[in-house]
């Protein structure tokens, strides 16, 4: 397992990013061919709803984000 921090400027676009958009981002995401199995544009738009949720928490907190990265 390996962790990684996330920029806080990563943090900060995320948490001030229009929530209502998470959706089409999704969408457009999966679409890329940038998986080796393609998401549910759906459970991806869920995954960064909650992510832009923690972001915005750690900016009302003052802390960082951390990615682990399990192989």
């Amino acid at each position: 397992m390996v962790a990684v921090t996330l920029t806080d400027e990563f943090r900060d676009a995320l948490a001030s990013f229009d929530a209502a958009l998470l959706p089409d981002v999704a969408q457009g995401w999966a679409a890329t061919g940038d998986f080796f199995t393609p998401p549910d544009p759906d459970s991806l738009a869920h995954f960064l709803t909650g992510l832009a949720a923690l972001a915005r928490r750690a900016v009302s907190r003052g802390q960082h984000l951390y990615c682990w990265i399990c192989p």
